[in-house]
């Protein structure tokens, strides 16, 4: 009798394992949900808002914008797609005329990292349009020791080496076995949790695994041939090394309108 209860016993733990097993397999996708508004200290920061009520109170309206976005990473074989989900308009008090539009400098549609770490973006910037080829590593990062919690998580801080495109801050996490983030912010030994450059800052809102392999599929593939296509026409192609120096060009030339004095590292 006693032989017996052992073996269902052990047989119990060994369905058990196998079942456990096969629910985490099953859950190959990981979903990132990331929200990201036109806002940055590079842009805008306390002392500024203090100085003038008029930048205070275009502060507040550009706050009201949100974009949510999903990153849906393939843990089997690492490649992902970042897409923009929808976009939410809170109008503050002095904002309430619909009339009254934002001109947004950078907005990305989707980006692509594939499984041999090549990337393809879409990305509206000062009203024109955009679909740039590159690579994990277009963007080298220097890593720091400090770090703060974030959501939850143990986070740590780098900041962008090249002078080409310098405003830029992340705030990765190693608590995930993934290196991956929004847009191309990709290369670091973690996942991105937050992201501010001078246009935005993107902030991480809630991680999920599920099983929606043929979900993720159809719109990897989708969103993969579009950019095929487009890249075929030529007329908004580029590489994204260039378009990065482009958007950092802007990034201080718009610094140096706004506040008056070059920006420093």
């Amino acid at each position: 009798m006693i032989s017996i209860h052992k073996c269902f016993l052990a047989l119990f733990l060994i369905y058990c394992t196998i079942q456990a097993k096969a629910q985490s397999e099953a859950k190959n996708i990981i979903k990132v949900t990331y929200t990201s508004t036109p806002i940055s200290q590079y842009k805008m920061t306390e002392s500024h808002m203090q100085d003038s009520p008029t930048k205070a109170s275009l502060h507040e309206f550009m706050k009201g914008i949100t974009d949510y976005y999903s990153l849906y990473i393939n843990v089997k074989d690492r490649s992902s797609i970042y897409v923009l989900d929808s976009t939410v308009q809170k109008r503050p008090i002095g904002w309430e005329n619909p009339r009254t539009t934002a001109a947004l400098a950078d907005t990305v549609l989707f980006s692509i990292k594939t499984t041999e770490n090549k990337t393809f973006k879409h990305e509206w910037i000062m009203n024109q349009t955009f679909y740039t080829e590159g690579e994990v590593g277009n963007i080298e990062w220097v890593l720091t020791n400090e770090q703060k919690k974030i959501k939850g998580l143990n986070c740590f801080k780098a900041k962008s080496k090249s002078s080409d495109y310098p405003m830029l801050t992340v705030w990765y996490t190693k608590e995930l076995p993934v290196s991956n983030g929004p847009s191309v912010y990709q290369g670091l030994p973690g996942l991105v949790v937050v992201a501010e450059d001078y246009f935005r800052t993107i902030q991480i809102q809630k991680i999920e695994y599920n099983s929606e392999i043929d979900f993720y599929e159809t719109l990897y593939k989708t969103k993969y041939n579009i950019f095929i296509e487009e890249k075929k026409k030529k007329k908004h192609y580029d590489i994204e090394p260039i378009l990065l120096i482009k958007k950092g060009d802007l990034a201080t030339g718009l610094y140096e309108y706004y506040h008056k004095k070059p920006y420093k590292r």
